[in-house]
């Protein structure tokens, strides 16, 4: 059995054309990668139309009724819930 020895001209030629290629490719994807675009789901902008300063659900009036109760000392939660919450926020089970 014959085995041809592989040459250093050869090496340098398989390196030189391996990097040729290479650098052909990277302009390719570069070229590619020059456009980007942003696609806004449905979800998404349906969740637009609520804002940080919206009320959900918590009115002035009720904020100053609670304000008050606790001024006056007469704010009552039942603690265990309180707990219950403050563990489920912990676990990230939800808000």
């Amino acid at each position: 059995m014959k085995i041809n020895g592989v040459g250093l001209g050869k090496v340098l030629q398989m390196y030189n054309n391996n990097r040729v290629n290479k650098n052909v490719s990277e302009n390719k994807t570069a070229e590619k990668s020059t456009k980007d675009s942003l696609e806004i789901s449905k979800l998404g902008k349906s969740l637009s139309a609520y804002s940080t300063e919206d009320n959900f659900g918590t009115s002035k009036a009720k904020l100053a009724e609670i304000k008050k109760q606790v001024e006056n000392g007469t704010y009552n939660r039942d603690s265990k819930l309180v707990a219950q919450k403050l563990l489920d926020h912990i676990k990230g089970k939800g808000v």
